[in-house]
């Protein structure tokens, strides 16, 4: 027999997903902006998405970080598009801040998704022989998984997100792993973007770095985990 509170969480489950459903199809501009911001990112259209984040004006910063926290739900979308674009619209420091904030949201959206759903419902965004890749990744090295892969831009982001959602590892430590991890590539990638626009040895220069220093930090991972890896409850 089913008990209330696993009742109450499947309705939760079906009732969020509703209201998603609901908001793309019923509120005005939700699926336009959906579709249109995708599009740009997946054509690599650099102008097309800087005119399409401007064009909202004072909300231009939030349009941003939408942006960014939607292209981690869609596969084969990269984010590094709106990270250069965001640099090139407003200066490194705040492109670098709104690519950050909308990165974090994006990959704990992610999490909380794989969380949730569970992996049935992952599969139909992650190939699962990519989602056992990461369950034999994570086992083997836990947190410090995500805090490297978030170095190294050559590793799907969201593929991690989803794939850290499925293992034992809080909210909280993912966060604050993707949070610290993810900041160099987004600095690094952000001042190309207001500098070296469209350098395709800069971007090959900036994404070696990442790799030696992704490989520096599992070189001293055990350290660095003591530092990631809260205090369970007992």
């Amino acid at each position: 027999m089913t008990s209330p509170k696993n009742t109450y969480i499947v309705l939760s489950r079906i009732g969020v997903f509703g209201l998603v459903v609901a908001a793309y199809f019923c509120l005005p501009g939700v699926q336009q902006f959906a579709s249109e911001g995708i599009t740009y990112l997946q054509y690599r259209n650099f102008q097309g998405l800087r005119q399409f984040i401007l064009s909202y004006g004072i909300w231009a910063p939030i349009t941003s970080i939408a942006l960014m926290a939607l292209q981690s739900l869609v596969p084969l979308v990269p984010g590094i598009i709106i990270t250069i674009t965001n640099a090139w619209i407003f200066g490194w420091q705040y492109g670098a801040l709104y690519s950050w904030s909308g990165a974090l949201l994006g990959a704990v959206l992610d999490f909380l998704i794989a969380r949730w759903y569970g992996r049935p419902v992952i599969e139909r965004f992650v190939n699962s022989k990519y989602l056992n890749f990461t369950d034999r990744f994570f086992k083997r090295h836990g947190i410090i998984a995500v805090f490297i892969t978030r170095l190294v831009p050559i590793v799907p982001f969201k593929v991690i997100s989803y794939g850290a959602g499925l293992t034992r590892l809080t909210c909280c430590e993912f966060t604050t792993a993707t949070a610290i991890g993810q900041t160099p590539a987004i600095v690094l990638y952000s001042i190309l973007g207001q500098h070296l626009f469209h350098n395709s040895k800069a971007v090959a220069a900036i994404t070696s770095i990442l790799i030696a220093l992704g490989l520096l930090v599992y070189y001293y991972r055990s350290t660095i985990e003591r530092y990631f890896t809260f205090p369970k409850e007992k």
